[in-house]
């Protein structure tokens, strides 16, 4: 079935020591893992299906295709990245739904389950003007991206460094594209960005990740030699 709307998560198997390793520390390898299972599942159960717009979750590793379809409601269509890295995997992405039909591609990651649900909204509605729309991130790149048409000149540049948003809309003007900014959220990738999760997740929205942090948290930010104990040990 084509779809005119789409939206798209991208997600990583929750496998340690490949996933939020910039967690660790405090956290060991494992219960990065862990957060990021739980900050998954909780971005997944937020999106229903919608007349006329498709839901999709791209994975990666391609070999991790059996977990995802174990855990994953068959309401979501799952495809696995395509490229060599991230910029390439994203370009992929938004050339492969526009070629299906597709004029309005809204894509999040899977690690930011605090997102109010009214940000897919708005990323929708504004692309009904805006050729790009984005939410920019605390660190200085974006959560979510939203596009009309695929232009893939946008992720000709380093991605995961503090001017992804900046040199985004550089290549947006460049390109001559409208462009309408979201009110900023964050994603999860730091001790900074943890304690603020911990500060603002709501059970109601984000179940499993706030059940991690009551069970995991005060040991990895408030007990030092605790979580360095946990990480001698996951290391040895």
């Amino acid at each position: 079935m084509m779809h005119r709307s789409v939206l798209a998560l991208f997600a990583k198997a929750p496998v340690p020591g490949q996933v939020k390793t910039r967690l660790s520390p405090p956290l060991t390898p494992t219960e990065a893992a862990e957060l990021y299972e739980a900050m998954l599942l909780d971005t997944v159960a937020q999106h229903q299906v919608r007349p006329g717009r498709g839901l999709f979750l791209w994975f990666a590793p391609a070999e991790a295709e059996g977990w995802f379809r174990a855990h994953i409601p068959p309401r979501f269509r799952l495809r696995p990245q395509r490229g060599a890295g991230l910029a390439e995997r994203m370009r992929a992405l938004f050339e492969e739904h526009a070629s299906e039909g597709a004029d309005r591609i809204v894509l999040r990651g899977t690690d930011s389950p605090t997102l109010p649900p009214e940000r897919i909204r708005e990323a929708f509605e504004l692309l009904e003007s805006a050729d790009l729309v984005l939410c920019p991130d605390r660190d200085g790149g974006y959560n979510l991206i939203g596009l009309r048409r695929p232009a893939p000149e946008l992720f000709d540049l380093e991605l995961s460094t503090g001017s992804v948003l900046d040199t985004t809309l550089e290549h947006a003007q460049a390109l001559g594209m409208s462009v309408a900014l979201l009110e900023p959220h964050h994603d999860v990738d730091t001790q900074a960005d943890l304690e603020l999760l911990a500060s603002t997740a709501k059970p109601e929205q984000a179940p499993l990740t706030c059940r991690w942090l009551a069970a995991n948290l005060r040991k990895c930010l408030f007990d030092p030699l605790a979580a360095d104990a946990s990480l001698a040990e996951e290391e040895s």
